[in-house]
């Protein structure tokens, strides 16, 4: 099957699922579920051209059908079990309260399409590991192997997040283990994951691969990042003492603080879709 089918297969999954999304959303008056299915938009895209091969299915794809599924089902169980009947996203919310009478109808552009063109583009990875499934090297090997610390990184970081929330004081932010090193860490387990794969999908003729995992990296560094923080300066005096000492996105060490207290043990702060705002992936960060 060639590329243009691919895609085509991958446009058309994500088209039907991001359009069943926003009818469910205005049944709801709620368009925060795009957050939380977000996830399931890949896993959709790779079971549909998985089924679309199955005359001549590979272990490359069954593969790379697998490491998605297990990436957008914990994503997405992880931010439903978080996020689900919490009410609409303040950031929906306001748009819905500015948006007009017809709303209803401009959040299927402004926010369901948007974020379904962006996914088409993340998905370079899964349409190049269909258009050529027999070739397989060892950059493929390392994909698997940059694919696992990925996705350890990010369930660890969740589950210290899980862990200090359930005895975290109000406006307490997690500033030990992998949010030591990051103030993100969780989206950076989630790019790594994309990395691997775009890298498990390389091969000479499909170099595009690595566009999805670039564009993701591109939009949590310089986009969801800086969207969740303004905010946080805003309202948090204390947030840019976590800034200063701590990398926003790739880990490492943290910077000496002089004027920190002593003995506090949390810094007041929040933190595999790169749009995603603080109360539906962010709340990933938040404490």
């Amino acid at each position: 099957m060639g590329f243009l089918a691919l895609y085509s297969i991958a446009i058309g999954t994500t088209l039907v699922l991001i359009t069943a999304l926003w009818l469910a959303s205005v049944a709801l008056k709620d368009a925060s579920i795009i957050d939380i299915f977000w996830g399931v938009l890949f896993v959709a895209i790779a079971w549909a051209l998985l089924v679309a091969s199955r005359h001549e299915v590979e272990l490359k794809m069954l593969t790379a059908t697998l490491l998605v599924t297990i990436w957008g089902l914990r994503l997405t169980f992880h931010l439903a079990m978080r996020n689900l009947g919490g009410g609409e996203d303040t950031r929906y919310a306001l748009w819905r309260r500015n948006g007009g009478p017809n709303w209803w109808l401009k959040s299927y552009y402004r926010i369901f399409l948007l974020q379904g063109a962006i996914a088409i583009v993340v998905a370079t990875p899964l349409v190049a590991v269909f258009d050529r499934p027999r070739d397989f090297s060892v950059v493929n090997l390392l994909g698997l192997i940059v694919w696992g610390a990925g996705f350890a990184w990010e369930f660890v970081a969740d589950l210290q997040l899980t862990r200090f929330r359930a005895t975290a004081r109000p406006g307490e932010v997690l500033a030990s283990g992998l949010w030591r090193l990051s103030r993100h860490p969780n989206y950076f387990g989630d790019a790594l994951q994309w990395w691997g794969l775009g890298l498990f999908a390389l091969a000479a003729p499909t170099w595009w691969a690595l566009v999805g995992p670039l564009l993701m990296t591109v939009f949590f560094v310089y986009v969801s990042n800086d969207v969740i923080e303004k905010g946080l300066l805003k309202r948090r005096p204390e947030y840019a003492r976590y800034v200063a000492a701590t990398n926003a996105f790739f880990p490492w060490a943290p910077q000496a603080v002089t004027d920190e207290p002593a003995e506090s043990r949390t810094i007041t702060a929040e933190r595999g879709n790169p749009l995603r705002s603080e109360s539906s992936h962010d709340k990933h960060h938040s404490s």
